[in-house]
């Protein structure tokens, strides 16, 4: 059986479309022999059905011996793939609707549109003819329309009209790192269609953030300190998500505030994320899909969320402080100071507690009113070195001229 499946492997099957022709290699088109199955068949031969119908089987045998149909199966990936990168000059994909923002962020939808691709139903009809018949290794191709995997009715139907929310953070686009770690994970949550009842996982959408994904180093909040890490900047796409679902009017699942203040939004009105530990989430809690939209372009970041404008209310954000937490003061001995000289190292910092509040309105009628998550921000501590040296530095005497 392997030895027939290999030769079977090396056959060459001319592909025939209206005076063009491509020669399909079947190994490349992931042909194999099901042995388990033939095998089977061999055992089975004059060992089923009543004692007399075996034995006239087996007698038959003997004599006329026993065909075996051939079992044999295709790897559709492997066998769509190949012909269709042989046939493209004739073939054509579909093409998905989906939505087009046009200008005063109104949504257009852009219609579908079918393919033609080769009929592979008929396809491996043939093929199977060619191998088990052992006639003329030749197949006329039969194409046939191809129906996209997004229709444009699908679309209409999502109730995507317009522009429910939308919110900007700016940042300093000097800072070559941080913009581009900023530009990947904005990118990866660029038309995203949410539908009614999903939540979204800002991590799941975004991904890891490491070198590997193409992020780089910037400035991270580690242990209340600043410091250099890989993916600095993605907490401000975050933060900016979380302020725009915020004005959409959508459910918050999960947020956590940063350690120290962020100075890019008002306070307690940010949402850290540290892959695998720390996640931002939201659910569409309307009735309608959801179509996610960002850009970054001269030191913005913006996120615009467009839904169906029904569900459009008057939202407004406040935020305020509850408590300051005083900054401690902190002294280090430093070896490199003269005994006694005091430098500071780090000037302190307080830290607060926060509150806020979601107002939905409509028509100028409060709604709803909802208590944002609390805000905890750890105080810095000032840091004053203190001076241990004894040893006296040689002062060294101006020179005279001579």
């Amino acid at each position: 059986l392997s030895g027939i499946e290999k030769d079977l492997r090396a056959t060459r099957v001319v592909l025939n479309y209206h005076g063009r022709s491509w020669p399909l290699l079947l190994n490349e088109a992931g042909f194999y022999l099901n042995k388990e199955v033939i095998m089977e068949q061999a055992l089975n031969a004059g060992r089923q059905g009543s004692p007399l119908q075996r034995w006239k089987e087996r007698n038959h045998i003997k004599i006329a011996g026993c065909a075996i149909s051939p079992v044999f199966q295709f790897d559709q990936e492997k066998l769509t793939g190949r012909v269709k990168e042989l046939t493209r000059e004739v073939t054509e994909e579909p093409v998905d609707a989906t939505f087009k923002i046009g200008d005063n962020d109104s949504v257009v939808v852009v219609p579908s549109q079918n393919g033609v691709g080769v009929d592979f139903d008929r396809l491996k009809k043939d093929l199977s003819s060619v191998i088990t018949d052992g006639g003329k290794p030749e197949v006329a191709l039969s194409l046939a329309p191809v129906a996209p995997a997004r229709t444009t009715e699908t679309i209409e139907s999502m109730g995507v009209n317009g522009l429910l929310a939308r919110y900007t953070t700016g940042f300093d686009s000097s800072n070559v790192s941080r913009t581009y770690n900023i530009s990947v994970a904005a990118r990866a949550l660029d038309e995203l269609l949410i539908m009614p009842g999903h939540v979204v996982s800002f991590n799941e959408v975004v991904g890891p953030r490491s070198s590997e994904a193409g992020y780089k180093t910037a400035l991270v909040i580690v242990n209340n300190e600043f410091v250099d890490g890989i993916g600095g900047g993605v907490c401000q796409v975050s933060t900016t998500l979380y302020n725009c679902v915020l004005l959409a009017n959508l459910e918050i699942v999960e947020r956590t505030c940063h350690s120290l203040p962020v100075s890019y939004v008002p306070i307690g009105r940010d949402a850290t994320v540290v892959y695998d530990a720390l996640d931002f989430k939201f659910r569409n809690n309307t009735d309608s899909y959801l179509y996610l939209s960002s850009f970054v372009y001269g030191g913005q970041i913006t996120f615009k969320i467009y839904g169906n404008t029904a569900n459009k209310k008057d939202v407004s954000i406040s935020t305020w402080v509850t408590r300051e937490i005083a900054a401690g003061v902190v002294y280090e001995d430093d070896p490199n100071l003269p005994k006694g000289e005091q430098v500071v190292k780090q000037e302190g910092a307080s830290g607060f507690m926060a509150a806020g509040e979601r107002v939905i309105m409509s028509n100028g009628i409060v709604e709803k009113r909802e208590a944002l998550s609390s805000s905890e921000y750890n105080p810095m501590n000032k840091i004053i070195a203190i001076g241990t040296s004894n040893t006296i530095k040689p002062q060294i005497a101006p020179s005279t001229p001579s």
